[in-house]
C-alpha cells in the first residue's frame, strides 16, 4: 500500500472554517479522482505554542495510482487549496510505502 501524505499547518483563527472546507470540498475532490482506495484525516497533537497541524493520508494500492494522481490531477487540486487559503495554510507532501 502506498500513502500520499499531505501535512497542513493552519492559522488558529481559521481552524473551524478550514476543517469544514477540508471535509466538504478538498477531501471529496480528491476522493472523486478514484486514485485512492481510502483516506484518513488526522489532527496532530502539538505544543500549545505551535500552529494547529493536520495530516491527510491517501492510500493507493499501486504506485501507478499515486503517480497518476500526482502527474495529472494534483496540480489543479493543489491550486484550489492555494487559491482558497493562500498563506493561511502551510502544507508539505510526503510519499510513503506501508511495510508491515
Amino acid at each position: 500500500m502506498h500513502v500520499f501524505n499531505i501535512s497542513f499547518q493552519i492559522l488558529p483563527s481559521m481552524v473551524s472554517t478550514w476543517e469544514n472546507w477540508m471535509k466538504s470540498s478538498f477531501i471529496p475532490m480528491i476522493v472523486a479522482t478514484e486514485c485512492f482506495v481510502d483516506y484518513k484525516f488526522y489532527e496532530i497533537a502539538v505544543d500549545n505554542d505551535q500552529a494547529p497541524t493536520y495530516t491527510l493520508q491517501l492510500y493507493a494500492i499501486t504506485p501507478e495510482m499515486q503517480v497518476s494522481f500526482e502527474e495529472t490531477l494534483f496540480t489543479p487540486i493543489l491550486a484550489f487549496l492555494v487559491n482558497t487559503w493562500g498563506e493561511q495554510c502551510f502544507y508539505f507532501i510526503t510519499k510513503m510505502k506501508i511495510v508491515n
